[in-house]
């Protein structure tokens, strides 16, 4: 039996996976773990992956390990063999092997935890290593359960979605279904009453820093995901000769960071920047991102909510929208009626700010000029006809991208696309 657990990039996956680790640890039913890690060569290798996994089947039931350094001392090569063979003979074998000698497994089932699937190296390696551990155990004696928890890339749902997985298969989404701003509230509340317990300054913080109102904007601003209120905690009270509450004014944008060197944040920039790193077609999802972020607000216009109707904004084919942010699920959802939707809120934040973003930039009067050029062709008669009445508000849609940035009239794009139109 294998449980996916997927969520959203931050939505604490791994603090979950650690979690439920110590739990089954305590309980005496984990078998093992291997938490992928992209940065860390050794630990985003599939490569290691069985290895690792027998040598800690040896520690948890040290009656195996004779019968898996057999395996091994038979034949050497097999850590260059495929996954399949390695699972089998490392693991699945010697555990077999000791179950038909008698030897009491326990009626517990035993647990491997895999956290941080989408961040090992390569698609097909990862969808492979699920198909690998579903075969292993489909017809095993053993009770043994795989909980694997991951992003919800696009090729990992269409792995989960097999008909050779489904049947052995539960799912478990962080969704805004778990109501987790309750649980990031009490973790900021109590992550800084530790800064104020513990910090080198402490006698500098009042006691009644943070306020309910600013720990109520922080737990907002987090958007249901864990990763916004760590970067914040870790940050704020992260450096022993800086004020806690000067850095918490600068997480809120109320003082500047101090140099080049001051990051507030970091570990979300990484985030980003990983994220949007993995799609093909940079352009078009700033494209994408830049009506939907900016144009759908210029002016309080809301004609962009759906994949639907961008695609018929930019000329495309029907679902280039879509598949052009499927690389992204980690951030922005896309709802089967192709609503698009933010799940985090400071992504926003990265992309319009330079200093963050560097070539992923988005800059506003950018946007709305080219936005506001392309819809020009919208107003000819003979796409309006062809089109129907989407586009008879095309004028209104064009008059309040100008009035919200009047420096676009003068840019060349505008000046080419109505040179066309008229």
């Amino acid at each position: 039996m294998i449980l996916w657990l997927y969520g959203a990039a931050g939505a604490g996956k791994s603090a979950i996976a650690h979690t439920l680790s110590e739990i089954c640890d305590g309980h005496g039913c984990l078998l093992a773990t291997f938490f992928f890690w992209k940065t860390a060569a050794e630990r985003s290798d599939v490569s290691r992956f069985v290895a690792t996994i027998a040598y800690q089947v040896a520690r948890a039931i040290p009656a195996s390990r004779p019968l898996i350094e057999a395996a091994v001392e038979a034949d050497p090569m097999v850590f260059f063999q495929s996954i399949d063979t390695q699972l089998a003979k490392l693991i699945l074998e010697p555990l077999q092997l000791l179950r038909s000698t008698g030897f009491d497994l326990g009626n517990c089932p035993f647990v491997i935890i895999v956290d941080g699937l989408d961040e090992c190296q390569g698609n097909v390696i990862q969808s492979g290593l699920v198909k690998s551990l579903a075969a292993a155990f489909v017809h095993s004696p053993l009770r043994i359960r795989v909980l694997i928890a991951s992003r919800p890339e696009v090729y990992l749902q269409s792995t989960f979605n097999s008909s050779s997985i489904q049947p052995q298969l539960s799912r478990l989404a962080l969704s805004g279904e778990y109501s987790p701003k309750e649980d990031i509230y009490r973790y900021l509340e109590d992550s800084f009453q530790k800064i104020r317990r513990e910090h080198p300054l402490s006698s500098y913080i009042p006691s009644s820093w943070p306020s309910d109102d600013v720990l109520h904007e922080l737990t907002g601003k987090s958007s249901g995901q864990f990763i916004f209120a760590s970067t914040t905690v870790k940050y704020t009270g992260g450096d022993p000769y800086e004020l806690p509450t000067r850095r918490l004014d600068v997480i809120r944008q109320l003082q500047p960071p101090r140099g080049e060197e001051d990051l507030p944040y970091a570990e979300l920039n990484s985030l980003y920047n990983h994220v949007l790193s993995n799609v093909r077609d940079i352009k078009k999802v700033k494209d994408v991102l830049g009506v939907f972020l900016i144009v759908n607000v210029a002016g309080g216009f809301t004609h962009f909510p759906s994949t639907t109707s961008i695609d018929v904004f930019f000329f495309w084919q029907p679902g280039e929208t879509a598949a052009c942010l499927s690389k992204l699920a980690s951030v922005i959802e896309c709802g089967r009626d192709g609503r698009i939707s933010l799940l985090h809120a400071s992504l926003s934040d990265f992309l319009f700010d330079p200093a963050r973003s560097h070539q992923l930039y988005l800059c506003r009067e950018t946007v709305l000029s080219d936005c506001a050029a392309l819809g020009l062709r919208h107003v000819r008669p003979e796409v309006l006809v062809t089109k129907g009445m989407w586009f008879a508000h095309s004028e209104m849609f064009i008059l309040q991208v100008l009035n919200s940035n009047m420096v676009i009239l003068r840019t060349p794009s505008l000046l080419h696309y109505s040179h066309q139109v008229y």
